[in-house]
């Protein structure tokens, strides 16, 4: 497999500056995901729903809706919208909430578990065997950029990826 030219210094202006280094990284990730997401999309499953999915998927109490909406940035229009989709295919149980019977909790159910699990599987298979196609320096060098990328996303999502 052929790897891509390094990217140069990222100090200063011109070639391999912060901005160089961002939009290479923003556009590389904009395709990878493109292409890791393909499972969902020929599912019927868009962004929108994996990632409310995935967002449950990691509430094991479940969460309210007005919560949930504004942890993926979403009007509470839209998240009532999204959610009753969930809920006729049966990817998520609402259920009063226990402590104010005024409101409802979210929980990601059996199905929608497994749904996730399924495509997140395939995602995985389909990078396996990208990677093996690398070499040991290149594998070395994906290992080590994944805390970075992870520190990266744990700052644009307002999370610690050590709690969740």
């Amino acid at each position: 497999m052929m790897s891509a030219p390094p990217v140069p210094s990222a100090h200063g202006e011109g070639p391999g500056s912060v901005d160089d280094l961002a939009g290479s990284l923003r556009t590389e990730v904009s395709r990878l995901a493109y292409h890791l997401r393909i499972p969902a999309t020929k599912s019927g499953i868009t962004p929108t729903r994996l990632a409310a999915l995935a967002a449950l998927a990691r509430k094991d109490e479940g969460c309210r809706q007005g919560d949930l909406a504004v942890e993926m940035g979403v009007s509470p229009a839209s998240m009532t919208r999204l959610i009753e989709i969930m809920v006729n295919a049966k990817w998520v149980l609402r259920q009063r909430d226990p402590s104010d019977a005024r409101a409802f909790v979210l929980r990601l159910s059996g199905h929608g578990r497994r749904t996730l699990e399924g495509l997140r599987s395939e995602g995985t298979s389909r990078l396996s065997l990208d990677i093996k196609e690398l070499t040991d320096d290149e594998r070395q060098i994906l290992a080590a950029a994944i805390p970075i990328l992870r520190g990266i996303a744990d700052r644009r999502l307002g999370t610690d990826s050590a709690t969740e």
